[in-house]
Protein backbone atom coordinates (compact mmCIF):
# COMPACT_ATOMS: atom_id res chain seq x y z
CA UNK A 1 0.00 0.00 0.00
CA UNK A 2 1.23 3.13 -1.10
CA UNK A 3 0.81 6.32 1.59
CA UNK A 4 -0.27 9.77 -0.82
CA UNK A 5 1.02 12.92 0.71
CA UNK A 6 -1.45 15.95 0.41
CA UNK A 7 0.48 19.56 0.02
CA UNK A 8 -0.77 22.09 2.25
CA UNK A 9 -0.78 25.48 1.38
CA UNK A 10 -0.84 27.39 4.62
CA UNK A 11 2.66 28.82 4.22
CA UNK A 12 1.28 30.65 1.30
CA UNK A 13 -2.02 31.83 3.08
CA UNK A 14 -0.10 33.47 5.97
CA UNK A 15 2.09 34.87 3.51
CA UNK A 16 -0.70 36.55 1.37
CA UNK A 17 -2.30 37.43 4.97
CA UNK A 18 0.98 39.60 5.99
CA UNK A 19 0.67 41.33 2.83
CA UNK A 20 -2.92 42.20 2.87
CA UNK A 21 -2.22 43.65 6.69
CA UNK A 22 1.26 45.29 5.85
CA UNK A 23 -0.84 46.87 2.94
CA UNK A 24 -4.05 48.03 5.22
CA UNK A 25 -1.87 49.17 7.89
CA UNK A 26 -0.01 51.42 5.21
CA UNK A 27 -3.37 53.05 3.77
CA UNK A 28 -4.30 53.79 7.20
CA UNK A 29 -1.04 55.69 8.03
CA UNK A 30 -1.99 57.56 4.10
CA UNK A 31 -5.11 58.73 5.34
CA UNK A 32 -4.46 59.63 9.22
CA UNK A 33 -1.54 61.83 7.21
CA UNK A 34 -3.80 63.51 4.67
CA UNK A 35 -6.41 63.92 7.60
CA UNK A 36 -3.57 66.02 9.47
CA UNK A 37 -3.04 67.82 6.45
CA UNK A 38 -6.26 68.39 6.03
CA UNK A 39 -6.69 69.66 9.85
CA UNK A 40 -3.86 71.87 9.84
CA UNK A 41 -4.74 73.66 6.60
CA UNK A 42 -8.16 74.24 8.00
CA UNK A 43 -6.90 75.85 10.93
CA UNK A 44 -3.53 77.47 9.47
CA UNK A 45 -5.66 79.58 6.69
CA UNK A 46 -7.88 81.30 8.65
CA UNK A 47 -5.26 82.21 11.41
CA UNK A 48 -3.28 83.28 8.20
CA UNK A 49 -6.12 85.42 6.75
CA UNK A 50 -6.76 87.18 10.34
CA UNK A 51 -3.09 87.79 10.83
CA UNK A 52 -2.32 89.57 7.52
CA UNK A 53 -5.87 91.84 8.18
CA UNK A 54 -4.18 92.46 11.45
CA UNK A 55 -0.70 93.81 9.83
CA UNK A 56 -2.89 95.89 7.30
CA UNK A 57 -4.47 97.25 9.85
CA UNK A 58 -1.62 98.16 11.79
CA UNK A 59 0.12 99.72 8.98
CA UNK A 60 -2.61 101.82 8.38
CA UNK A 61 -2.89 103.65 11.33
CA UNK A 62 0.71 104.02 11.53
CA UNK A 63 1.16 105.60 8.06
CA UNK A 64 -1.73 106.73 7.16
CA UNK A 65 -3.26 106.42 3.29
CA UNK A 66 -1.28 109.97 2.55
CA UNK A 67 -4.58 110.79 0.88
CA UNK A 68 -6.98 114.61 1.34
CA UNK A 69 -11.01 114.28 1.45
CA UNK A 70 -11.07 113.83 -2.10
CA UNK A 71 -8.94 111.42 -2.68
CA UNK A 72 -6.10 113.24 -3.81
CA UNK A 73 -2.52 112.90 -2.38
CA UNK A 74 0.34 115.45 -2.92
CA UNK A 75 0.43 118.74 -3.11
CA UNK A 76 -1.63 120.97 -5.53
CA UNK A 77 -0.77 123.07 -8.10
CA UNK A 78 2.17 125.61 -7.12
CA UNK A 79 3.79 123.39 -4.92
CA UNK A 80 0.66 124.33 -2.37
CA UNK A 81 0.02 121.43 0.12
CA UNK A 82 -2.97 119.45 -0.20
CA UNK A 83 -5.79 120.48 2.00
CA UNK A 84 -8.64 118.60 3.69
CA UNK A 85 -12.23 120.06 3.98
CA UNK A 86 -11.52 123.29 7.08
CA UNK A 87 -7.98 122.77 6.39
CA UNK A 88 -7.03 126.05 6.82
CA UNK A 89 -3.49 127.58 8.83
CA UNK A 90 -5.15 126.94 11.66
CA UNK A 91 -6.59 123.89 14.02
CA UNK A 92 -9.52 121.63 13.13
CA UNK A 93 -11.58 123.97 16.22
CA UNK A 94 -10.83 127.11 14.06
CA UNK A 95 -13.32 125.54 11.23
CA UNK A 96 -16.21 128.54 10.46
CA UNK A 97 -19.70 127.28 9.79
CA UNK A 98 -22.65 129.48 9.67
CA UNK A 99 -23.39 131.21 12.64
CA UNK A 100 -19.55 131.67 13.53
CA UNK A 101 -17.91 134.85 13.41
CA UNK A 102 -15.71 135.06 10.63
CA UNK A 103 -12.38 137.21 12.26
CA UNK A 104 -13.05 137.04 16.08
CA UNK A 105 -9.40 138.93 16.59
CA UNK A 106 -10.86 142.21 14.99
CA UNK A 107 -12.85 145.03 16.99
CA UNK A 108 -16.13 144.57 14.35
CA UNK A 109 -18.09 141.82 14.05
CA UNK A 110 -18.21 139.54 10.94
CA UNK A 111 -20.79 136.83 11.50
CA UNK A 112 -21.13 134.09 8.64
CA UNK A 113 -25.02 133.97 7.81
CA UNK A 114 -24.61 131.91 4.32
CA UNK A 115 -22.76 128.89 3.18
CA UNK A 116 -24.39 127.06 0.28
CA UNK A 117 -22.27 124.97 -2.02
CA UNK A 118 -24.67 123.79 -4.92
CA UNK A 119 -23.39 121.05 -7.87
CA UNK A 120 -24.26 121.72 -11.33
CA UNK A 121 -23.71 119.73 -14.77
CA UNK A 122 -20.06 122.42 -15.29
CA UNK A 123 -19.42 124.01 -11.99
CA UNK A 124 -20.17 123.82 -8.37
CA UNK A 125 -21.24 127.06 -7.38
CA UNK A 126 -20.14 128.11 -3.43
CA UNK A 127 -21.81 131.18 -2.25
CA UNK A 128 -21.24 132.91 0.80
CA UNK A 129 -22.51 135.73 2.95
CA UNK A 130 -21.63 137.49 6.05
CA UNK A 131 -23.55 140.03 8.34
CA UNK A 132 -21.09 142.96 9.61
CA UNK A 133 -21.53 145.13 12.53
CA UNK A 134 -19.08 147.64 13.03
CA UNK A 135 -18.82 148.71 16.28
CA UNK A 136 -15.58 150.85 15.54
CA UNK A 137 -15.24 154.74 15.84
CA UNK A 138 -14.32 154.41 11.67
CA UNK A 139 -15.66 153.17 8.47
CA UNK A 140 -14.82 149.29 7.73
CA UNK A 141 -14.74 148.15 4.63
CA UNK A 142 -14.43 144.32 4.15
CA UNK A 143 -14.71 142.00 0.97
CA UNK A 144 -14.46 138.31 0.05
CA UNK A 145 -11.15 137.38 -1.95
CA UNK A 146 -9.66 133.72 -3.14
CA UNK A 147 -11.62 130.31 -2.02
CA UNK A 148 -8.64 127.87 -1.77
CA UNK A 149 -9.67 124.10 -3.03
CA UNK A 150 -8.91 120.82 -1.13
CA UNK A 151 -6.48 120.47 -3.60
CA UNK A 152 -4.68 123.73 -3.06
CA UNK A 153 -5.56 125.72 -6.22
CA UNK A 154 -6.91 128.95 -5.46
CA UNK A 155 -10.14 130.50 -7.41
CA UNK A 156 -11.22 133.97 -7.94
CA UNK A 157 -14.97 134.68 -7.71
CA UNK A 158 -17.30 137.41 -8.13
CA UNK A 159 -17.17 139.94 -5.19
CA UNK A 160 -18.02 142.98 -4.27
CA UNK A 161 -16.38 144.63 -0.82
CA UNK A 162 -19.04 146.79 1.40
CA UNK A 163 -18.45 149.65 3.56
CA UNK A 164 -20.12 149.68 6.55
CA UNK A 165 -20.09 152.96 8.89
CA UNK A 166 -19.25 153.36 12.32
CA UNK A 167 -22.10 151.96 14.32
CA UNK A 168 -24.09 150.70 11.40
CA UNK A 169 -24.43 147.04 9.97
CA UNK A 170 -24.23 145.64 6.81
CA UNK A 171 -23.48 142.37 4.90
CA UNK A 172 -20.83 141.02 2.20
CA UNK A 173 -21.28 138.00 -0.08
CA UNK A 174 -19.57 136.40 -2.48
CA UNK A 175 -19.47 133.49 -5.01
CA UNK A 176 -17.11 131.11 -6.50
CA UNK A 177 -17.02 128.40 -9.42
CA UNK A 178 -15.58 125.19 -8.49
CA UNK A 179 -14.75 122.41 -10.66
CA UNK A 180 -17.03 119.62 -10.06
CA UNK A 181 -16.03 117.85 -7.35
CA UNK A 182 -13.52 120.30 -5.57
CA UNK A 183 -14.22 121.31 -2.49
CA UNK A 184 -13.65 124.93 -0.56
CA UNK A 185 -11.38 124.26 2.57
CA UNK A 186 -10.52 128.11 2.99
CA UNK A 187 -11.37 131.46 1.89
CA UNK A 188 -9.56 134.95 2.13
CA UNK A 189 -11.31 138.11 3.77
CA UNK A 190 -9.40 141.76 2.89
CA UNK A 191 -10.53 144.35 5.36
CA UNK A 192 -9.59 147.86 6.17
CA UNK A 193 -10.21 150.20 8.85
CA UNK A 194 -10.64 154.04 8.00
CA UNK A 195 -8.21 154.34 4.91
CA UNK A 196 -5.77 152.17 6.20
CA UNK A 197 -4.72 149.64 3.29
CA UNK A 198 -6.23 146.52 3.15
CA UNK A 199 -5.47 143.21 5.03
CA UNK A 200 -5.98 140.06 4.05
CA UNK A 201 -6.90 136.89 6.37
CA UNK A 202 -7.06 133.39 5.81
CA UNK A 203 -10.39 131.68 7.02
CA UNK A 204 -10.89 128.03 7.42
CA UNK A 205 -14.39 127.05 6.47
CA UNK A 206 -15.72 123.97 8.19
CA UNK A 207 -17.56 121.41 5.50
CA UNK A 208 -20.38 122.66 3.23
CA UNK A 209 -23.18 119.79 2.53
CA UNK A 210 -23.29 119.38 -1.51
CA UNK A 211 -26.49 120.61 -2.88
CA UNK A 212 -28.15 118.50 -6.09
CA UNK A 213 -26.38 115.89 -5.99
Amino acid sequence: MTDETTPTTDGATVTEDAETDAESAAEARRRRTIIRLLVGFGIGIPVLIELATFVGLVEQSLLGDGSDGDGNGGSGTGGDATRTPGDGDGDAGDEVGVGDELLPETTQRETLSVASFRAGDDSWVLTLAAGVENTASEPYTIGFGPVTTTNGRQVEGTNRAATVAAGETGQVTGTWQLSPGSRPAAVELRTATGDAEPTAHEVALARIPVEGR
